[in-house]
């Protein structure tokens, strides 16, 4: 009877329940850490497939890139051209060799969104169709470059599209006011001296001869050891001549 059990019968069923419990316990734990562990290795799986996916991607749209602009340089020759030479291209004329350039980058664009290739060659595509008058196209993929490249130099790259299409369409004004607020901002992917320069090139076309000088000067004095400091010298030099 239970009330009949000695100190020995209640401590050896204690330290018995207390082992079942023990090995229950152990055994459920056991199956939640490996369940645990299990699952850590599924996502490191999937984590690793999905950074190998990613890689082979980029490598084979900067592989496609290569390849239009080897086609983008290919030489144009009098005679024996080799427009599918995939080392060195040549080609009977230029409209022939730029066709295929644009089909080229423009399939790397559909093909890869917004990636480092596929951008690089959305600013091909914009200087081709600048070259040939389609400023509709151009500004299209000057701004998808914009908006996607951030402070890149893809994306400075492409600002400085933009403002020339601004002065070559007649936004001066408007433009003048955009790069002040840039640089009052400091915001936006060209650094300060490329906006100056850009500022007084705008000034310039605008008829501000005085205020682009002025720009010009603030550019030798803040930014002396910039690339575009010896433009900005011939500019006040050659104001200087003009005005003796």
């Amino acid at each position: 009877m239970a009330h009949d059990l000695s100190r020995e019968d209640l401590k050896r069923n204690e330290l018995g329940e207390a082992v079942e419990a023990g090995m229950s316990f152990a055994e459920t734990h056991l199956r939640l850490m490996l369940g645990i562990v299990v699952g850590v290795v599924a996502t490191a799986v999937v984590v690793w497939a999905a950074w190998a996916w990613r890689s082979s991607r980029i490598e084979a749209a900067s592989e496609a890139l290569g390849a239009a602009q080897r086609v983008a340089a290919g030489e144009i020759v009098a005679s024996g051209a080799k427009p599918d030479d995939a080392r060195n291209p040549t080609f009977a004329s230029a409209r022939e060799r730029d066709e295929k350039a644009g089909a080229l980058f423009t399939a790397i664009v559909e093909a890869h969104g917004d990636s480092g290739p596929a951008l690089a060659s959305r600013l091909r595509l914009a200087e081709m169709a600048f070259a040939t008058g389609d400023r509709a196209a151009a500004r299209q993929h000057y701004e998808r470059v914009v908006a996607a490249g951030d402070d890149s130099a893809l994306a400075a790259t492409a600002s400085l599209g933009l403002a020339a299409l601004d002065r070559a369409e007649g936004h001066a004004a408007e433009l003048i006011t955009r790069l002040q607020n840039d640089l009052a901002n400091g915001r936006g992917p060209l650094p300060a001296d490329v906006l100056l320069a850009e500022l007084a090139r705008t000034q310039e076309v605008a008829g501000q001869p005085a205020d682009a000088r002025t720009t010009w000067r603030r550019l030798v004095d803040e930014h002396p050891q910039s690339a575009w400091t010896a433009e900005a010298r011939e500019r006040l030099a050659a104001t200087d001549a003009g005005t003796r």
